[in-house]
């Protein structure tokens, strides 16, 4: 049996570093520790793909560049979305003996572990840079509900229908229609959900939509306008997009960000981010810790964290030590002076249900974490970011959002599983 090549010799081979390149992260290694990989990228002498692409190639595990589409349902039904992003890892084909996954790391024996467990089947591995996993999970997550609603859902009104959107602030929605029927479709917490159309839609949109379609694409099978959609007296600006030919039609609208304090003052995050705690809430999993850089920043932004991340209509509130108050814009309680009182007020606020709480208190978290947890179905819990986290995952927070200011003002924002 021949012995495996390291990663230095298979990035060397494809011409990717030269041996100066190798000395000069084996340096890097010693100084900092960590895997030679991750030198490769600190030191700028490689990219991520091409890391995981030598990885693969060490490890005789092929390098996988899957579409949602090829990947198998069964396969997917068998973890949560949580359990995807958590592992970063994500089953896409299951036979009668077999189950392939696609990991970040050939190191990754973890999620295999668990698959194996679970399932009692052989599982194959390819790799897949942890990017492409990510934009995969939120791919296939998404599209999960949608035949099935497409099944049983009932028709719906199209002025319905745009109630529905802006209640849920969707990203997008749209319209498709084909040989007479029709369908509107949105995008809610990271699901697309699709619904029959029912009545006079065409009618209904030339009614809500100015300007209305009726002036922008006669005989024509393409055009993009902006206009503004009129649902129960809310005006929402819109990117409409529009295509058609013989077989059919489609309508595409986009929100356009308005006039918001907060997004004047803080810099939203990532599409793929917000996509992801979505998913999360979905799940039942939507529970963070939150950290900042610097400190002053976490106390700032953490009541506008629904408003950034969610959907504005949810109930929340912001818990807050006198020391730390929310300012005007966020449903807040400010606790008693007495941290030993703390516990107590946070259980009376279960009573009232709300979707979700920020929480931003100091000292003894242990003692009043898993009360916390308990007055919403969502929590961000502000925590300094040295200090153990142990409190919190005893409690049942599986995730640490992370967001810096840095020194041009850009807010610079990760998700990740939460270690102790």
């Amino acid at each position: 049996m021949s012995e495996r090549r390291t990663l230095g010799q298979i990035l060397t081979g494809l011409g990717r570093i030269s041996e100066d390149d190798v000395a000069k992260a084996l340096e890097y290694q010693r100084d900092h520790g960590g895997y030679f990989g991750e030198a490769l990228l600190a030191c700028g002498l490689v990219t991520a793909n091409e890391l995981d692409f030598g990885l693969a190639s060490q490890f005789d595990l092929p390098y996988a560049f899957p579409e949602a589409d090829s990947v198998d349902p069964e396969a997917v039904a068998l973890v949560s979305p949580e359990w995807a992003l958590r592992h970063l890892a994500l089953p896409i084909l299951k036979t009668e003996t077999a189950l392939k996954v696609i990991l970040d790391s050939p190191m990754n024996t973890a999620a295999v572990d668990d698959l194996h467990a679970r399932t009692n089947l052989e599982i194959e591995v390819a790799l897949a840079s942890a990017s492409t996993i990510r934009e995969l999970i939120r791919q296939v997550y998404a599209r999960g509900t949608a035949a099935d609603e497409d099944e049983v859902g009932s028709p719906l009104r199209l002025v319905d229908a745009f109630d529905a959107v802006l209640r849920s602030a969707a990203p997008r929605f749209g319209v498709s229609s084909r040989s007479g029927r029709a369908w509107v479709w949105w995008e809610d917490a990271g699901v697309v959900r699709r619904r029959p159309l029912a009545g006079d839609w065409g009618a209904e949109l030339e009614r809500d939509l100015k300007p209305g379609p009726r002036s922008g694409v006669k005989g024509r099978t393409r055009a993009t306008w902006q206009a503004e959609l009129t649902r129960s007296g809310v005006d929402a600006a819109v990117e409409v997009r529009y295509l058609a030919d013989d077989s059919g039609l489609e309508y595409l609208f986009r929100p356009l960000p308005g006039p918001s304090e907060v997004h004047e003052r803080f810099q939203a995050p990532p599409p793929g981010i917000v996509s992801e705690i979505r998913l999360l809430a979905r799940s039942g999993a939507a529970r963070f810790v939150v950290t900042a850089e610097p400190d002053g920043l976490g106390h700032e932004i953490l009541p506008h964290l629904p408003h950034l991340l969610l959907d504005p209509s949810w109930r929340g509130i912001h818990v807050h030590a006198d020391e730390h108050p929310s300012g005007a814009e966020a449903f807040s309680l400010a606790m008693p002076k007495d941290p030993r009182e703390w516990r107590h007020e946070l259980e009376t606020l279960r009573a009232f249900h709300f979707d979700v709480v920020t929480v931003d208190l100091e000292g003894g978290r242990g003692d009043w974490t898993d009360a916390a947890l308990d007055v919403a179905s969502i929590a961000f819990l502000l925590w300094p970011r040295d200090e153990d986290k142990r409190a919190a995952m005893e409690a049942g927070v599986r995730w640490q959002l992370h967001v810096s200011k840095e020194s041009d003002e850009r807010l610079e924002w990760s998700l990740e599983p939460l270690h102790g």
